[in-house]
Formats: C-alpha cells, sequence, structure tokens
C-alpha cells in the first residue's frame, strides 16, 4: 500500500538519490524549519534574517556573510532557542514577532546572553554569535620573538604573496631562481612582479581548466551516467542525455580574459574550443549528435539565459517537475548565494504561495519560504527538463508546457518576481539577477574563499566589502576581481 505523501514534501522528481536529497534541502523550511529568531509562539520565523539586518545593517552576517537559524536557535525542527534566542523571545513579552522584534533585539544589546565577557552588541559588531560562549574572535596578535627567517610575520609580505599566486592560480611554486629574482627586487616592483605573474598565471591551463573548472562543480554537478562521456548503452549507442561540456566551457570562459562575468547568466551564447583549443563563440542554436538523445544546444538565442538554460542544467534541475522548483532553488543558491533552506533571502511576495500544483505549500509552516521560491520558479516552467513522451524536448522552451502541467496556470496568470523585482521571463529574471548586489557578492566570495582559503574573518571582512563592491568599476571582470584579492592583508600576511 502507498504512503499518503506528508503535507508540503516535494514531489520525486528525479531517480537521482542526490537530486532528491536537494530537492528536500531546498524545501526545507516547508516542514518547519523556516526561521532566524524567534516569536512568541513556539515557531522559528523566516523574516528574522530580513529584521535582524534592518536592525543592524553593519553587522558582518549582514555585508560579509549570510545570516543562518544559528543566529537564535540550536534546532529549527523541533524549535530550540540558544541563549541569545531565548532572550529574544523574553523581551518579545508576547508582542507580535515582526511588530517587536525590533525592539526586543535593541532591548538586550548590553546583556551578555552566553556568558562570555562580552555583550550581545559587540559580539554582533565583531561577527560572533551572542548565543554561543565558544564563538568567540580575538584579533591578530602582534608577533614577538625573533624575526622569521622566510615571511615579515604580522605584515603583508610581497614574497609570500608571490609564492601563493604561483601556487593557486599558476599550480606550483615559482622556480628558485624566479624566486631570486624577486627576492632582489623592492618595494613597487615587487607588487609590480606579483601582478604580472597573476596576470600570466590566469592564462595558464592550470587555472582556467583545472582550478576555475573545479570551482564551476557545485554549479554544474556533473553526473557522469547522464552526460557525453556516459558508459550507459542500449543497442550498442551511448545514451547521452546531455552534455555540461558546454556549461564548463561558458563558465571558463566568461570568467577568464577581462569578460564580464555577468554573461554567466545572460550569454545567449556557446562556447566551443577549436583543435588548437581557442575559444569560439557560437551564436544560435547547436543540434543534438547523431544517434544521441541529447547533448546539443537546441534552445533557441531569445530564450538563453546563460548557466540557468543550458541543456544539462534543464536536464539535471528540472527533469519531470511540473514546477521547477529544485531549478529555482540552485539558481538562488548558486549564482546569489541566498539558500532558502538555511532561510537566506527569502522575500515573501504578497498573495503567494498559490499552490498551483496542489502540493501543499501554502500550508502555514510552508507559505513564507514558498512565498520566495515559487515566483521563482514559476519562470522555469516554460523550459522543459526531460519529457518521456518526447525526449527531443530536453531542454526546450516550450510556451502552453504550464498550462499543459499545471491546473489552474491559465486562471491564476502567476507573476515572476526575483529580490523583490518583477519580471516577465527567465531572460529578465535572469538578468535581474545577473545585475544584483547579491550576485556581485557570491561570486566575490567565491574567489575570496578560494585564495585566502577561508571565510572572511571579522578583521578582513573591510577588505571583503572593498573587493567585490569595486566589481563594477573593474567592468565585472574576475581577472580583475584577482588583482584585487591579492593586495589584501587576507591574503598577503603570513
Amino acid at each position: 500500500m502507498q504512503t499518503a505523501r506528508p503535507p508540503c514534501q516535494p514531489p520525486t522528481v528525479s531517480p537521482a538519490s542526490s537530486r532528491s536529497r536537494r530537492a528536500r534541502r531546498l524545501l526545507a523550511c516547508a516542514v518547519g524549519v523556516a526561521g532566524l529568531c524567534v516569536a512568541a509562539e513556539a515557531r522559528a520565523k523566516p523574516t528574522g534574517p530580513r529584521a535582524f539586518c534592518e536592525t543592524y545593517a553593519d553587522a558582518p552576517e549582514c555585508m560579509g556573510r549570510s545570516i543562518t537559524c544559528s543566529k537564535c536557535h540550536v534546532s529549527t525542527q523541533p524549535v530550540a532557542w540558544n541563549p541569545y534566542g531565548g532572550a529574544v523571545l523574553a523581551a518579545l513579552g508576547g508582542a507580535p514577532f515582526d511588530d517587536g522584534v525590533a525592539a526586543a533585539l535593541v532591548a538586550i544589546e548590553d546583556d551578555d546572553s552566553d556568558g562570555d565577557g562580552l555583550s550581545n552588541r559587540e559580539e554582533i559588531d565583531l561577527g560572533t554569535d551572542p548565543g554561543d560562549p565558544l564563538s568567540q574572535w580575538m584579533p591578530r596578535p602582534t608577533p614577538e620573538g625573533a624575526a622569521n627567517p622566510s615571511y615579515a610575520i604580522g605584515e603583508y609580505d610581497p614574497r609570500h604573496a608571490h609564492k601563493r599566486v604561483h601556487l593557486l592560480f599558476c599550480g606550483e611554486s615559482p622556480a628558485h631562481a624566479e624566486a631570486e629574482k624577486f627576492a632582489a627586487l623592492a618595494g613597487e616592483a615587487q607588487v609590480a612582479a606579483i601582478h604580472d605573474t597573476l596576470a600570466e598565471c590566469l592564462e595558464s591551463d592550470f587555472w582556467i581548466d583545472e582550478a576555475l573548472a573545479s570551482l564551476a562543480h557545485p554549479k554544474i554537478r556533473p553526473v557522469k551516467a547522464l552526460g557525453n562521456d556516459t558508459d550507459v548503452e542500449i543497442g550498442g549507442y551511448r545514451i547521452t542525455l546531455a552534455d555540461y561540456d558546454w556549461d564548463y566551457r561558458l563558465w571558463q570562459y566568461v570568467l577568464s580574459g577581462d569578460r564580464d562575468a555577468r554573461e554567466l547568466l545572460t550569454a545567449p551564447y556557446h562556447i566551443d574550443r577549436d583543435e588548437a583549443g581557442n575559444w569560439q563563440k557560437i551564436d544560435g542554436t547547436i543540434q543534438n549528435p547523431p544517434m544521441k538523445f541529447g547533448g546539443g544546444q537546441p534552445l533557441a538565442t531569445e530564450y538563453r539565459a546563460g548557466m540557468l538554460t543550458t541543456q544539462w542544467n534543464l536536464l539535471l534541475n528540472v527533469m519531470f517537475a511540473a514546477l521547477p522548483r529544485v531549478a529555482a532553488g540552485h539558481a538562488y543558491r548558486e549564482y546569489l548565494g541566498l539558500d532558502l533552506s538555511q532561510t537566506q533571502g527569502v522575500k515573501p511576495v504578497p498573495g503567494e504561495p498559490l499552490d498551483l500544483d496542489a502540493k501543499g505549500v501554502d500550508a502555514a509552516d510552508c507559505a513564507q519560504c514558498h512565498s520566495t521560491l515559487d515566483p521563482l520558479s514559476y519562470a522555469f516552467a516554460y523550459y522543459e527538463g526531460i519529457d518521456i513522451n518526447n525526449i527531443e524536448f530536453t531542454g526546450q522552451y516550450r510556451p502552453g508546457r504550464p498550462s499543459q502541467r499545471i491546473p489552474g496556470w491559465d486562471e491564476a496568470m502567476p507573476e515572476f518576481v526575483v529580490l523583490g523585482h518583477e519580471v516577465a521571463s527567465l531572460v529578465e529574471l535572469a538578468q535581474e539577477m545577473a545585475h544584483s548586489r547579491e550576485f556581485q557578492h557570491n561570486l566575490g566570495h567565491m574567489f575570496f574563499v578560494y585564495a585566502v582559503g577561508h571565510e572572511p574573518r571579522p578583521d578582513e571582512l573591510d577588505e571583503f566589502e572593498a573587493v567585490w563592491t569595486a566589481m563594477p568599476a573593474d567592468g565585472f571582470s574576475a581577472n580583475r576581481l584577482l588583482h584585487r584579492i591579492v593586495d589584501t592583508d587576507a591574503f598577503g600576511i603570513p
């Protein structure tokens, strides 16, 4: 006997277990794990992050990081609070959450909720957690003792930065002769040499084909069994459903050569390579290879939105879903850095969710997250993942698809909304994303963590903010972003 699906549980849209896990994660808020700070009733509230950041706009979580449930909670299912969250709950005194949370936060600023010797406000300003006594941070200590024979400890050391550039972007240490030549330079000459080395490394095979490609893995999520290098055969023919090499090439092309990084989401073209390894930009459609179900790029140019509409992305993240919530959540997380399962980027749209596919997402515990997720998902509904009745529709735009697959679509005429902006299509949605501060921040964060090796620390947040907010002035070039990163103390202090 088949067990009835609990309310709000996402439908099974793929046999792949990894995709099912990701779908459950994206919709975790639909079963009650939906909040940061607290309400008078025993329920977490997804409007908490917004309220916190409206109160503390300069807090690290609101500028250089992303705030999560752990600021106030030790668990959201069942709901349980850490000392700081409990103090907020007490300060609310039974008042409605959205009306009283700002005053409650301010009321407990001078308290030391976790008993670690710092007030709640001091911890908020530092970027540590006022509800966790083990969440502490101390500024970098002043070096004591004999000088380090290799590097200048506690200050930007050009020799250290030069070696790191070689290792991270060329994939190898500098040769002894080159290191000796660099050491003989001084002052601005060393700085110039660091940037000359970086420019050379950013054109290397290691950076473009290995390091840069590895940064794309979470965005593309290659699955060999479905891709062009599949081992699956039927009747002597390999069954390719889509070719994710197109995705990697677009990623590598856009994020190299001083190109505009926003074209990750706006590119109407495809990228190939000739026999010599040179990039080739291809306009228009690319037919699937003979005797294969997929592997080309059949989507018409006017419906293209960079990485969001490749045949592979639509196959993997839309698949059989009528309303592609997984595709929308994946885009929101990977390109804006906003994970709805962590209550990041919750921006409720009035009147949503409509629950057009009757999955129960308009239930009280589901509505907050889905009032953000579903208006994103509507724009993806015109794109076919994989149609079991006609495999050639994979990765295609089909104007009648929502009406055919989603009861009530025509009557509802839902609005497409991203980051509070209404758009008319997935192409416009991608453009809105690409021009957002969230996109800039996410890209800057990805490269900063790669280069520095850790999340921005409290004493590095000013540098980090200066780096990613300079992207518009730098033409949204990933290369120029990296040149700025190697100048930071976070990169150059041993």
